[in-house]
């Protein structure tokens, strides 16, 4: 098996270049939500059709996002952040390292009525850096690439946007818990194939994924980096992608977000 990296315009390049390949099986998309469900909602022209141009094969991995700060950050808790940006006459400013960072930032901003700074990042290393430095005030990130930093003690999560606590993080509540509802946003993992690739094949491929999913080393090492196991056959990866197809068009509605 060959892996090849394809970074570039929220995963639209490695769409692209999946699509120049033959519909034979050979060539399979790993990719997130981003592209299948996020894009088509945030760009007003898209090089591709999601829904059409692409077969899901089977389902990887769910990820939620962490709205993190540095520990000396003077709110302790999601409803001391909401209040003090509502009193400060400057906006306190997040990054962003991918889609589903910025989303679960601009969304939380709309759900609690408060006004925050958008600052680009290409990836999150660099945002979660400028958090660490004081340039930035947080970022939603992803557990994976904060998880040294939270260890460490360098990194303090006041709310995960999942529907469940992590858990790796028992002490941390969703942003239900923390009194703001209407704000969870959960990133995802999922296989694909090109439109035109035999049923069989699908059939096979998908096969072969979920047994790895299913595995429990697959979901102990999953679970400790903060995502939970997503055994989503093609039929099921189908519906969810549409599902988040229309999650992301309303919160691209309710929080705003001019599209690129």
């Amino acid at each position: 098996m060959l892996i090849e990296n394809k970074p570039g315009a929220d995963g639209n390049l490695a769409a692209l270049a999946v699509l120049k390949a033959e519909a034979d099986g050979y060539t399979v998309f790993v990719t997130t939500n981003s592209t299948q469900a996020a894009n088509i909602n945030l760009f007003n022209a898209m090089p591709y059709d999601p829904a059409a141009d692409f077969a899901p094969v089977a389902g990887i991995m769910t990820i939620p996002m962490m709205l993190a700060v540095k520990p000396e950050f003077p709110a302790q808790s999601v409803a001391e952040f909401i209040a003090m940006a509502k009193t400060r006459e400057k906006p306190l400013s997040f990054g962003s390292g991918n889609t589903s960072s910025r989303g679960a930032a601009e969304l939380f901003r709309a759900r609690a009525g408060i006004n925050m700074q958008h600052v680009p990042y290409r990836g999150m290393p660099q945002a979660l850096t400028d958090v660490l430095a004081g340039e930035i005030d947080c970022v939603f990130a992803d557990p994976a690439s904060a998880q040294g930093l939270i260890q460490d003690g360098r990194l303090r999560v006041l709310a995960v946007t999942s529907s469940d606590r992590l858990a790796g993080m028992p002490d941390v509540p969703t942003l239900a818990q923390a009194g703001l509802s209407g704000a969870e946003l959960t990133a995802w993992v999922g296989v694909f194939v090109r439109t035109g690739t035999a049923s069989d094949i699908v059939a096979k491929l998908s096969q072969v994924v979920l047994a790895f999913v299913n595995n429990k080393e697959t979901a102990d090492y999953l679970e400790s980096v903060g995502a939970k196991p997503f055994p989503a056959g093609a039929d099921r990866l189908k519906a969810f992608e549409e599902a988040d197809t229309r999650r992301w068009a309303e919160i691209v509605a309710i929080a705003k977000i001019e599209k690129k």
